[in-house]
């Protein structure tokens, strides 16, 4: 049912194709791309003990928007302590296609060559409240339902892992959910949970862009030839 429910197979998909999209509890198994998040974070940041779901004692949360264009947050702390690392995913000017992995390592080389620069626009260290710990630590160790709508699910994701196993929350933003699933006694609990915690990781990162680290020429010009668009952008530094 639930394949049927999450990616239209069945007859799950004749009976809802003139209805709107269903909000649903679920169990939480971890519905995210964990790998697209670490592969998002390795083309920016340098960093060597990002390991996601086998980082032991290691709380991680992730804030993101559907769109592989636009910024997302992540969030990550250890169990022991309140402070906090918050790191922007910036967006890069980049596309499918063939030449898509040549032009995203490229710029990941050039990224990665100003890490300081990147760690100063693009990461904050921040002290969570106890209470906020003690929610997250409440929705991902008692193993509350995830909440999820189809074809809007996944903007709040955080896993933690134990040594032993992974646990796993996942939430659509409070304006995906149905009017129907409003109405259960646990989604205020829900809402506010997902509000504070996009309000805690959703820092001021304005001047957090590729562009504005200091090579922007240097980008364009080395990686631009994996780029038809900035072909025709910047036809003054690409070949």
């Amino acid at each position: 049912m639930l394949d049927a429910f999450f990616w239209g197979g069945g007859q799950e998909k004749k009976t809802n194709e003139s209805k709107p999209p269903q909000s649903k509890f679920v169990e939480s198994g971890g519905w995210a791309d964990y790998n697209k998040f670490k592969e998002a974070f390795d083309l920016r940041f340098k960093r060597n003990n990002e390991t996601w779901e086998k980082n032991e004692d290691f709380f991680y949360v992730v804030v993101n928007n559907p769109d592989p264009y636009e910024d997302y947050h992540i969030l990550s702390f250890h169990k022991d302590s309140l402070d906090a690392d918050i790191y922007k995913i910036f967006s890069i000017e980049g596309f499918g296609g063939m030449w898509a992995y040549s032009f995203d390592s490229c710029m990941g080389t050039f990224i990665k060559e100003k890490s300081e620069i990147v760690d100063e626009l693009c990461m904050k260290k921040k002290s969570i409240s106890k209470s906020l710990f003690e929610k997250i630590k409440s929705f991902l160790l008692d193993e509350k339902e995830s909440v999820l709508t189809f074809y809007c699910f996944g903007d709040l994701n955080m896993t933690y892992y134990d040594g032993e196993r992974n646990y796993y929350f996942d939430m659509s933003k409070p304006s995906c959910l149905d009017e129907n699933i409003k109405k259960d006694p646990r989604i205020p609990e829900y809402i506010e949970f997902y509000n504070e915690m996009a309000a805690f990781i959703k820092q001021d990162f304005s001047a957090c862009r590729w562009d504005n680290f200091g090579n922007r020429e240097k980008m364009i010009r080395e990686c631009g030839k994996f780029n038809w668009r900035w072909k025709q952008k910047y036809p003054d530094l690409v070949e």
